[in-house]
């Protein structure tokens, strides 16, 4: 009995220990538990955040995504609307280059023809090959071949590539070809800054035309002026010869003895025999400058000597006339230079002489002036005034041209030439000066002109 009650208060024991424990354990999960509640709690609630703001973003997508597409729509109608303006004005362009006479195309950076309007392909009527994407090369090839191109006996390979080694320059030069048609073109090619090459195939045959015909023109004038020029020339001396043995003859009548009647004869024939050398001689020396013929020689010349010689050589007409011919020449300029002493006499002559025949009262001034320019030359200035019939404003230029007189009533009782100003233009410019001239009709004149000489030793 004692043992059996022993072993049910083991048991006893036992099953309370275990009891026990079980409540511990089940204290210790209960309180696991109420902490993973708590952990699961907080991350509900993270996550319940988590989800709000993805909503927010959601929400924020969609509303974006809602204008975007908008903008899409209305990019997509602005593109629509560019994209129509574009062609239209692709369109017009292209309906512009086929009104003009010339030819236009465009070239891509590979040489392949994108465009052109039908002057440019005139050439190629027939050749279905020649359309955009052909390549320049065989556009040559095509053109050489077929006949569109004149090649003026030139092989068409070496046509080819000369034309080609020009494509391939940096900066294509201008070439000029003639087609088979026989009108002429002006190819000017010009690359873009995308690589693209735009061409114009201008076409200049009535350029070409026209200066053909004036070419054919100036020849046939300077053919007819050199005919003028040595006929003048040749006719002048054959003119010359004779009549210097009329005005010898003459002079040796008027040395003999004859009547008062017969001198007068005798004189009018030297006279006039003297004043048609005068006019023959002009003619001689304008044919030969417009020959370019005339050379200059020149030499030491005393110019203060030879204004002198010139003044007393027409100082027997100005006494007759009653005017005075005087000289004023710079006492500080050197009196000899470096020049041609013929053509400055004869500059001097045509201009003192003039002065001279135009004058019928008061007197005729020579003034020489200078200075000294540099390297021993020396800038003269020679004028010759004078108080005779002068010259209207609108006539300065005109009796400087050849063959040229002022027609006035004052002035028809003056015979010449009309070569001497000329003459003396174009002497003085061949002398490296210029001539200049002021008048006020009327009241007299002044010629002059300037040279830059020399000064001789």
């Amino acid at each position: 009995m004692g043992e059996g009650a022993t072993t049910i208060t083991e048991k006893l024991a036992r099953e309370r220990r275990l009891r026990l424990a079980a409540e511990r354990l089940l204290e210790q999960k209960s309180r696991e538990l109420f902490a993973a509640n708590q952990q699961l709690a907080i991350h509900a609630r993270a996550l319940s955040e988590q989800i709000v703001e993805q909503r927010q973003v959601v929400a924020s997508a969609l509303s974006e995504a809602e204008a975007l597409k908008g903008q899409n729509s209305r990019v997509l109608s602005e593109l629509e609307r560019a994209h129509a303006a574009a062609v239209m004005a692709e369109r017009r362009l292209l309906d512009s280059l086929e009104t003009i006479r010339d030819g236009f195309a465009i070239f891509d950076a590979e040489g392949r023809l994108v465009t052109a309007n039908g002057a440019y392909l005139a050439p190629f009527v027939g050749q279905d090959e020649v359309a955009p994407g052909i390549a320049y090369p065989r556009l040559l090839a095509i053109a050489a071949h077929g006949g569109a191109i004149d090649l003026e006996g030139r092989a068409a390979a070496d046509w080819i590539a000369a034309m080609t080694a020009r494509w391939e320059e940096e900066h294509i030069a201008t070439q000029v070809i003639r087609l088979a048609s026989g009108r002429f073109v002006r190819l000017i090619d010009r690359r873009g800054r995308g690589g693209d090459t735009v061409c114009m195939a201008l076409d200049i045959t009535e350029t070409i035309t026209r200066e053909r015909e004036l070419e054919e023109a100036r020849a046939r004038a300077e053919a007819a002026s050199r005919a003028k020029s040595a006929f003048l020339a040749n006719m002048s001396h054959e003119i010359r010869t004779p009549m210097n043995g009329v005005v010898g003859m003459a002079e040796l009548l008027c040395d003999g003895s004859l009547s008062e009647e017969q001198r007068l004869y005798a004189e009018t024939i030297r006279s006039s025999g003297e004043a048609l050398l005068h006019i023959i001689n002009d003619i001689l020396d304008y044919s030969k400058i417009e020959a370019e013929k005339l050379v200059l020689h020149p030499e030491p010349v005393d110019v203060e000597r030879l204004v002198h010689e010139v003044a007393v050589l027409l100082q027997p007409r100005a006494t007759a006339k009653g005017i005075d011919l005087t000289i004023d020449y710079d006492m500080f300029l050197p009196t000899r230079f470096e020049a041609d002493p013929g053509r400055l006499r004869q500059v001097l002559v045509n201009l003192v002489g003039n002065a001279v025949k135009f004058t019928e009262a008061g007197h005729v001034l020579v003034r020489v002036v200078g200075f000294e320019a540099d390297d021993g030359r020396w800038q003269l200035h020679v004028s010759v005034e004078d108080t005779g019939i002068g010259i209207a404003p609108e006539h300065l230029e005109h009796i400087f041209g050849e063959f040229n007189q002022v027609e006035a009533e004052s002035n028809r009782k003056y015979e010449g030439t009309g070569l001497g100003l000329a003459i003396t233009r174009q002497l003085v410019t061949l002398m490296g000066g210029e001539v200049w001239v002021e008048s006020t009709p009327g009241e007299g004149s002044c010629f002059g002109f300037r040279l830059l000489l020399p000064a001789a030793a």
